[in-house]
């Protein structure tokens, strides 16, 4: 996603040729990985698939405008790392390199930082453009993202019948399946269908959300605790030992979920057209918001708690990494090409949003800087925006971004152990 800007902003550097032998080797070597982890999980390599083809989407966005504004572009490559095979069509190479984990489109003059591009081809490089097509170079990237998940839900809405779930909380599930250990609500008494009404004394809200009684129990790990449930239109007290979570010993467990029940909703191919720009419209709404919740004082505040074990970690309240969202797309693809397609769709979505953060190097960045400059002019035409200058005021914001990511890759490591 940012990678591709990043690489776009770099200046020509040489790099290393190898012989037709040795790029045979590693493309051996890449082949031989993609057959190995298709073995090892055919659904999670099917779905890392997809997100590379999502990410070079969204460098296909940039190039493709760029040559239609007449800007120079030299390189389109997907992967990154040593090269192994390239070819030139025009003053284009495209090509394949290592690790495949991404693309890229390499436009000189992204920055005022590039000091070595020949006189003869400066007035086709990317600072020496018009405003308008410079912007809409940097926006046909996330754009293609957003696009890519506009159709996915669409065609996820009117190809097949819409699943829903539908909670009927205070309403609980009890978790006793077959051949598990008993949960401290089955060794309690609970029963499937029970209404919860009060946990320890604290009254649960029969029209709030279910996590209120996550939250009553992660905070008594190991205690016992009084459960007054509603069951046949009674109220029957119940007293439960709370055990503690798996992978964090210092939250409650009970072993009940909301109750759900599950429906389908059908539609014609028109109104699955009009509930996936709906659907589109809300989950760019609420992923709007994650953003400004993973990335705002409080969202980083829990991340670096979870980094130092101090709190535990929980997907839920945190972004995913490559590595956590091949584990999730694998299940999906399990699940079917509906959810496939959703899933993939989201990934789009959250794409295309957060590479609009006004931060550099991301697209959104470059579009703030375009801006500002075109400002500028108004008054000194001849003004060029100094990168070495702006990129300071960008320090904090790009060193919380890298936390975030490694951090998350970090803990998504972890959970494979």
């Amino acid at each position: 996603m940012t990678v591709g800007t990043i690489m776009a902003a770099r200046p020509d550097a040489p790099e290393r040729r190898y012989s037709r032998t040795e790029s045979f080797v590693r493309l051996g070597a890449v082949v031989a990985a993609l057959v190995v982890a298709g073995i090892a999980s055919w659904q999670i390599l099917l779905f890392i698939l997809l997100f590379i083809a999502s990410i070079i989407a969204h460098e296909f966005g940039h190039y493709i405008v760029a040559r239609r504004t007449g800007m120079r572009v030299t390189e389109f490559f997907i992967g990154f790392g040593p090269r192994i095979w390239s070819f030139r069509r025009g003053e284009v190479e495209y090509g394949l390199k290592a690790i495949p984990l991404g693309a890229y489109v390499k436009t000189p003059g992204m920055t005022s930082l590039e000091t070595d591009i020949p006189p003869e081809v400066e007035s086709r490089t990317f600072r020496a453009q018009k405003s308008w097509k410079r912007i809409l170079m940097i926006f046909a990237g996330p754009a293609m993202n957003l696009l890519l998940a506009l159709i996915g839900f669409c065609v996820a809405f009117s190809v097949w019948d819409e699943p829903t779930l539908n909670s009927s909380f205070p309403a609980i599930e009890v978790a006793d399946a077959p051949g598990d250990p008993a949960s401290p609500a089955s060794l309690a008494g609970l029963r499937t269908g029970d209404l919860v009404r009060s946990i320890d004394g604290v009254a649960v809200d029969p029209n709030g959300p279910y996590d209120q009684v996550g939250e009553i129990v992660r905070s008594r790990p190991g205690k016992q605790v009084p459960i007054v449930v509603e069951r046949a239109g009674e109220q029957v007290t119940l007293l439960a030992t709370l055990g503690t979570r798996p992978d964090c010993a210092d939250q409650g467990y009970l072993g009940v979920r909301s109750q759900v029940n599950q429906s389908t909703i059908e539609r014609s191919p028109v109104e699955g057209v009009g509930a996936g720009v709906t659907f589109f419209g809300s989950a760019a709404w609420d992923t709007v918001s994650g953003i400004g919740k993973v990335f705002g004082p409080s969202g980083v505040g829990r991340i670096f708690r979870t980094v130092t074990r101090s709190e535990c970690d929980d997907l839920s309240t945190r972004p995913v990494s490559i590595i956590g969202i091949s584990q999730i797309g694998g299940q999906a693809v399990q699940s079917g090409p509906q959810a496939t397609i959703l899933l993939i769709s989201v990934v789009n979505l959250a794409l295309g949003l957060l590479n609009l953060l006004p931060v550099l190097p991301l697209d959104g960045g470059h579009i703030l800087m375009t801006t500002i400059e075109r400002w500028k002019r108004r008054k000194q035409p001849n003004y060029v925006i100094n990168y070495a200058k702006a990129l300071p005021f960008f320090s904090v914001a790009i060193v919380v971004i890298a936390f975030v990511m490694f951090s998350a890759l970090y803990l998504d490591t972890l959970r494979l152990f």
